[in-house]
This record gives C-alpha cells, sequence and structure tokens, in this order.
C-alpha cells in the first residue's frame, strides 16, 4: 500500500509539472505583438478668420470665436481634406482652434477618429499688455523700441527670423510680465509636435491634424527642418503646412497651402 501511495503521488506532481510548462502567464499570452514605427503625416493648420482677427487686434491668449467667414472657411478646408483618414486630432485649448478642429472634421468622410484631444502647448504666443490692441500699435511700438522707424523697415531686416524676433522683442516692452519670448513659444510647441509625432510613431504611423495659431505655428516651423527653405510668411486662415516625420525627423512638405480650401469650395 505505501508503494501505491508513493507512485500515485508521484504521477499526480509530475502531471502538474507538465499542465504548469505547458501553460504560459495570462500577461505574456495577451501581450500585443511588437510593432515597426512607422512614418507620421501632420497636417498643422491655422484656425479660421475670428472676431479679432476682422478687426485687427492682437489675438494671443485672449480668444474671440469664429465669424461666419470664419465658419466657412474652416468647413471649405474639411471638404478639401475629407478624403483624409485622420488617426489622430489634436487643436490648442482656445476656443478658435477647438471650433476649427470641429468644423473641419464635420466634413470628413474618412475612417477617420472621433476623439478630439486638446494642449495648452499648442496656444498661440501670449502677447501680454498688448492682447485686445490694435495690432498697429503693438507692432508700431516693438518696432521702435528696436530701433526702427516702423515695422515694415524691421520685418525685411529681421527676414525669416520675424516671428521669434517679434515675440522677443513683445517680451522685452510688455508691461504685465506676462508676455513669452521667442524661445519659450518654440520650445513647448516643437515638444508636443515630437510628442504627437513619437507616440503615433509608436502605434505604426499615421495622420494627425493639428489645428493652432498663425505665429505659434512659424515659430514651430522656422528651424525644424533645415532643408526647408523657410520665408516665415504670414499663414492665412485655415492654410495647411504639411510635415512628414520619420526615424525621428521632420521633413516640411508645403507651408501655408490654401489648395484645400479651393478644392472644398462649391
Amino acid at each position: 500500500m505505501g508503494i501505491i501511495k508513493k507512485y500515485t503521488a508521484f504521477t499526480v506532481a509530475l502531471t502538474l509539472l507538465v499542465l504548469s510548462c505547458g501553460t504560459q502567464s495570462p500577461g505574456k499570452a495577451d501581450s500585443p505583438p511588437s510593432v515597426e514605427p512607422g512614418e507620421v503625416t501632420f497636417y498643422i493648420t491655422r484656425h479660421g478668420r475670428t472676431l479679432f482677427n476682422t478687426m485687427e487686434r492682437a489675438q494671443g491668449w485672449s480668444d474671440t470665436p469664429l465669424t461666419a467667414e470664419g465658419i466657412e472657411i474652416a468647413q471649405f478646408l474639411g471638404k478639401g481634406l475629407s478624403d483624409v483618414r485622420f488617426d489622430y486630432v489634436i487643436s490648442s485649448d482656445l476656443t478658435r482652434a477647438i471650433q476649427t478642429a470641429r468644423l473641419v472634421m464635420a466634413e470628413n468622410k474618412a475612417d477617420s477618429t472621433k476623439e478630439f484631444a486638446q494642449s495648452d502647448m499648442l496656444r498661440e504666443a501670449c502677447y501680454g499688455s498688448y492682447e485686445g490692441d490694435l495690432n498697429a500699435n503693438m507692432l508700431e511700438a516693438f518696432s521702435k523700441a528696436a530701433g526702427y522707424g516702423d515695422f515694415s523697415e524691421f520685418s525685411q531686416s529681421a527676414g525669416s527670423q520675424m516671428w521669434l524676433i517679434s515675440a522677443d522683442l513683445i517680451k522685452q516692452i510688455d508691461t504685465s510680465g506676462m508676455a513669452e519670448d521667442g524661445g519659450t513659444i518654440k520650445n513647448r510647441m516643437q515638444t508636443k509636435l515630437r510628442q504627437i509625432a513619437e507616440e503615433q510613431a509608436a502605434r505604426g504611423g499615421g495622420t494627425v491634424l493639428l489645428v493652432a495659431h498663425g505665429m505659434s505655428i512659424n515659430i514651430m516651423l522656422s528651424d525644424l527642418d533645415p532643408a526647408f527653405d523657410y520665408q516665415g510668411t504670414a499663414l492665412a486662415n485655415a492654410a495647411v503646412c504639411k510635415v512628414i516625420y520619420k526615424d525621428g525627423a521632420f521633413k516640411i512638405e508645403s507651408f501655408n497651402d490654401t489648395s484645400y480650401i479651393e478644392k472644398g469650395r462649391p
């Protein structure tokens, strides 16, 4: 009887050992297969025309809604991009950018994401005490502070670095202490862009719609692609800058492109 009991116990132990060796842990069995990093295409656009745009007033962190014209041009852009499948959609957290993103995606006919992200890192530059003031007053003030007769003279001298230098000058003459210098704006914009690019690339790549603002987009792109002949042209409302991210580097394919708006016009 003792031998039989010992044999039975040995058989049970051996069976359990075989079963346990042939069974994977739940964590390993449920792990998704690894994905090769892929190429990411960004459609970076400025928001539609706003109340302050129409009134020629400085609009950084201050926020006014889209006008009827601004809504229409965002809809035209949406129709022009309606066949593009977007895997990720993000805008700044300012109302005019959120409105534009939603209007663009309302026209989308592809199998795009239905989720919208927002980030304060994609905001327009903060103009401090000049927020809401006439553009002409702000431009004249910082141009003269820099020793130029007017903004036209300053812009010709500053060239492609006009936006970065302008932000630095506004920071210098701002009395509120809230205005941002060019380096601060560029750092937050490029940091967020790279974060999105790396995360989307890790998912295998895809296409991203990013809605932001004229000055901050210009500053973000100014040195993003050394091979691109960046001129620093003012961005039209709802104009697109197409940027490709691959293997850790960015390539600007187009800048201030309004062809998608024209494509969407009836």
